[in-house]
This record gives C-alpha cells, sequence and structure tokens, in this order.
C-alpha cells in the first residue's frame, strides 16, 4: 500500500513539473512572438511610456542594441518601428516587411516622454550615424505602404576623398513586381561620402533592380525633405526597367518629389527618371554640381513629366567651357516634358535643351530667369539631331549688370539651336548683348520683347518691357505666394501688354495663376490690362 501511494504521489509531482514547465514554454514562446514584444515591458518607463498609439506592433528603439536587434526584421502589416527622438546610433538599419492598404506601416521618430510618433516635421530626430562604412544608413528592401518620417541621416568616415557607392536612405525593389505607396517625409539627410560627384552617390535614392520580374513603384511620395553636403545627386531614382525605347518599358506612376530643399551637392540636385506622370514640384535647390556637372533638376526617360513651383540657383562654374551648370534640363529619351512656373537665377544658365533622340514635345513656359552668368539656353549633344517640337514661350529672362549677355550659351562647343518655337518671351539685357550662336531654319520667331540684344522674327519688339522693379527676387521665395516675384511684372503702358499671341495649349494660366487673355501679354505675367 506505501509503494502505491510513493508512485502515485512520484507521478503527480512529475506532472505538476512538467505542467508547470510546459506553461513556461508557452509563456516563453508568447513572449519572443512578433507582434507581443512588449508583452514584459513596463508601462510608464522612460523609455517605453504609456501611448495611445503603443500596439502589439509597436517597436520602441532607444538603444543601440535595440538599433540592431530589430535591423534587417521582417515588420509586419500594420507595424510602428519608432526611434527615440534626440538619441543617435550608428550603423545601417535595414527595413524589410510590408504594410496593406488597410494596415500600413511606419518608421520614423517618436518622442520618449509621451511614446507618440513625430509625423511633423522636427528638429529634434533621431540620429543614425552611417559613418561611412555602409552602402546606406537606412535601407527599405522590397517593401511596400510605409512612411519613412523624421530621421536624420549621415555617412561619410569624414574625409574629402571619394569613400565609394554610398547614399544617405536608400530604398530598392529588386523583381519584386508593383511596389505601393512609399513615402519618404521630414528627413535630413546630410554629410553623405566626400567631396565628390558621380550620380549613384547620394541623399535619397530609390532603385529598380533586377531583370527577371518587371518591377515598378505607384505612388512613391518624396517630400518635405532636406539634403545638403552630399556628394553625387540629392535626391534621384534608376530602374532597370527603365529605357523608354524598349518594349520592356515599365514607368513608375504616381511619383511625386514636392517641396524639399537639396543644396551643395556634388552633383545634381534631383533627377527624375524612368516615370509616366512624374511631378517635381515646390523645391529648392541651390548650389548643385559642386565637384562634377550637372543641371540642377532634370529627367530621363520620362512620359508627360512636369516640373513647376521651383527654385533653382548656385549651380555656377569658374570655367565657361564647363556643360550642364543650369538650373533645368529637358533631358532625351523623353516626351512630353513640361518645365513651367519656375524660378531660376544666378547659375550659369536658365535651362538645358538635349538635341539627343528622343526627345519630343518640350514646353518650357511662364518662367522666370534673372541674373544668370552665362546666357538662357544650353543646346546639348549639339551634332545630334533627335530633337523635335520644342515650345518657349511667355518666359521672362532678365540679365542685370555684370552677368549674363548671350542668348545661347557656347560651353565649349557650337551648339546650334534647332527645332524650337520662341513666342512671347521678354529677352532683357541691361548691357549690350549677343545671340551667340544663329538658329537653324527649324526655328520660329514670333512676338517676343527684345532689350540691348538685336530683334529676330515676325512681330519683334524692341522696348523696354517697363518692368515694375527689375533686378530683385532673392532666394528660398514662397512659390504658392501669388505675389511673389511681383518686381517682374508690367507696369502700366507697358509696350509687352497685350503684344502677344494665343499660343494652343498655354495651360490658361501665368506665374500668378491669373487667367491668360485671349490677346496675352509678354513675358510671364498678365497684366490684367485690356484693349479698349
Amino acid at each position: 500500500m506505501k509503494l502505491v501511494l510513493e508512485k502515485q504521489a512520484y507521478k503527480s509531482n512529475r506532472f505538476c513539473s512538467m505542467y508547470f514547465t510546459m506553461k513556461t514554454l508557452q509563456l516563453l514562446i508568447f513572449l519572443w512572438v512578433p507582434g507581443f514584444v512588449f508583452s514584459c515591458e513596463k508601462s510608464g518607463t522612460a523609455d517605453h511610456p504609456e501611448s495611445k498609439e503603443k500596439t502589439e506592433k509597436t517597436y520602441f528603439i532607444n538603444s543601440q542594441e535595440e538599433f540592431e536587434k530589430w535591423s534587417n526584421f521582417e515588420f509586419p502589416a500594420g507595424s510602428k518601428v519608432l526611434f527615440a527622438a534626440g538619441k543617435t546610433f550608428r550603423g545601417q538599419f535595414k527595413l524589410r516587411g510590408s504594410g496593406t492598404n488597410t494596415s500600413p506601416n511606419f518608421a520614423g521618430a517618436y518622442d520618449n516622454k509621451t511614446g507618440n510618433s513625430i509625423t511633423a516635421w522636427t528638429d529634434n530626430k533621431p540620429v543614425i550615424h552611417g559613418e561611412g562604412k555602409v552602402s546606406s544608413a537606412f535601407e527599405l528592401s522590397d517593401g511596400e505602404f510605409w512612411e519613412i518620417n523624421n530621421l536624420e541621416v549621415t555617412n561619410t568616415n569624414g574625409t574629402k576623398g571619394d569613400q565609394g557607392k554610398l547614399l544617405g536612405i536608400k530604398v530598392t525593389a529588386t523583381d519584386a513586381g508593383l511596389i505601393r505607396d512609399i513615402t519618404i517625409k521630414n528627413c535630413f539627410v546630410h554629410d553623405v561620402n566626400g567631396d565628390v560627384g558621380g550620380k549613384e552617390t547620394g541623399g535619397i535614392h530609390v532603385y529598380v533592380l533586377g531583370n527577371r520580374v518587371k518591377t515598378n513603384y505607384h505612388n512613391l511620395i518624396i517630400e518635405n525633405n532636406q539634403v545638403s553636403q552630399v556628394g553625387g545627386v540629392g535626391i534621384a531614382n534608376q530602374s532597370s526597367w527603365g529605357n523608354i525605347n524598349q518594349p520592356d518599358y515599365f514607368p513608375w506612376t504616381g511619383f511625386v518629389i514636392r517641396n524639399n530643399r537639396v543644396e551643395h551637392t556634388g552633383r545634381n540636385g534631383i533627377i527624375v527618371r524612368y516615370a509616366q506622370n512624374p511631378v517635381v514640384e515646390y523645391n529648392v535647390v541651390a548650389h548643385s554640381s559642386r565637384f562634377d556637372t550637372g543641371h540642377s533638376i532634370f529627367n530621363f526617360n520620362t512620359i508627360d513629366c512636369i516640373v513647376q513651383y521651383n527654385e533653382a540657383y548656385g549651380n555656377t562654374s569658374s570655367n565657361p567651357d564647363d556643360i550642364d551648370h543650369g538650373g533645368f534640363d529637358a533631358d532625351y529619351n523623353s516626351r512630353g516634358t513640361i518645365i513651367q512656373y519656375n524660378y531660376s537665377h544666378d547659375n550659369n544658365w536658365f535651362c538645358g535643351i538635349m538635341r539627343r533622340a528622343h526627345n519630343t514635345d518640350i514646353t518650357i513656359r511662364y518662367n522666370i530667369s534673372r541674373n544668370e552668368r552665362l546666357g538662357a539656353f544650353l543646346y546639348g549633344f549639339p551634332t545630334e539631331k533627335g530633337v523635335k517640337d520644342v515650345k518657349i514661350y511667355n518666359n521672362t529672362f532678365y540679365f542685370g549688370k555684370g552677368t549674363g549677355t548671350r542668348v545661347f550659351v557656347e560651353a565649349g562647343k557650337v551648339r546650334i539651336p534647332t527645332e524650337t518655337s520662341f513666342r512671347n518671351n521678354i529677352f532683357y539685357f541691361e548691357e549690350k548683348a549677343e545671340w551667340g550662336f544663329e538658329p537653324d531654319q527649324t526655328c520660329v520667331f514670333e512676338n517676343n520683347l527684345f532689350h540691348n540684344v538685336s530683334p529676330r522674327g515676325t512681330n519683334a519688339l524692341t522696348a523696354d518691357p517697363l518692368f515694375i522693379d527689375p533686378g530683385n527676387g532673392g532666394t528660398n521665395i514662397d512659390m504658392k505666394d501669388t505675389n511673389r516675384l511681383s518686381g517682374y511684372k508690367l507696369r502700366q503702358g507697358s509696350p509687352a501688354i497685350n503684344y502677344g499671341k494665343i499660343v494652343e495649349g498655354c495651360g490658361g494660366a501665368d506665374f500668378s495663376g491669373n487667367q491668360v487673355a485671349e490677346k496675352p501679354d509678354l513675358g510671364a505675367f498678365e497684366s490684367g490690362e485690356r484693349d479698349p
């Protein structure tokens, strides 16, 4: 009897031990499974405070250990990856996983006092230093439905030499098909690489890679970021499916680069490529191409690209034979490019027009160019004949004393303007100027005003346009202010009022958004005066 009871007691104890061991194991698994990472945290601590945003898919990153722990983790839909504002991290953070249309993901700054994410611009960002040891300090691969917000990123070893193909923020999709809804906003990317040019290094770059599965982005928004002191290109994209002349061309859609400030870059400020109906607007691009040649903003391999309401300045070179030091550029392998309502000043020239095929249906209208150092336009690839149907109308070109004295710049080569119509423009030089090159017979000049340069074409007007306050304008202006650059409006009695010729498909609005009259004024502004 005693032996039986001892055996029963042994079995009972062994069962209890096994039971509690299994329960402990279940609890450990519960605590480890992604989505329950905070089950063991204490609520209300300094690093993980109580927050209305805190869910089972919120990942607070407050230390280098947590930074390394969650890098390269596959985040599920609905995740919030929150870096503590004001904290500094080193190395590379690799973002993985995807959100969904109904459960998007977020990676960005949070206030470690409240636990809430910070979605509006803050100067107190979490900082990630790549230290020139990684290809990019922050990288998202093959993910969709992500917002990246309020990160500060650097990636340099501190030397001025070329440290390799380094980026600040890098987003890639490799043989991934359609990638939707990526937003990069409110980030500060600076000090990347050394004093170098090159197009494969820079600030914020988005790439499509691979050649097995046609891949593109839909609804890619890059907005309200600051990029400065970077080698290479400030903001750019690339695609292995991007050649407009190939049957497998797979352009990106819903691509917008908006309201960014890009300055002191080794090469171009902004490049938009491989897209249909992309929009580049309300950006300030300053002091581009410090260590190589490249226009401040240009498009390539695009269909119906719109570049508007941007300010570009300070893209200069002391060598007048250097190419590509203008504010804007309608590059080749594109059709339907529109460059409108922009403000270009203090560059070597206003805009480049590439003669290489295929480059068709280009519209350059209602822009203001002030005090460019050499002239107004550069025709690139001067020996080629692929450009067609360039329309330049209702622009104001103002050159004060000591600035440019040519319409068409040389930049080391003979560059003959071709296939271009010039209508309703004002070419104003305070000092005696010249054309630079004689346009060929395919060019048309109608209803333009010329001051201190010889007139050309039909209905040419040689006169002072009587600007309200010319020569002024400043930098970093508010391009949403309808009264911006009003010094280039026409005074009452200006000979340029009602002297224009209506241009079909003119867009219907002038530089200030005023309706264009049936008999338009010359230049970028409508005065509102009408013939009696």
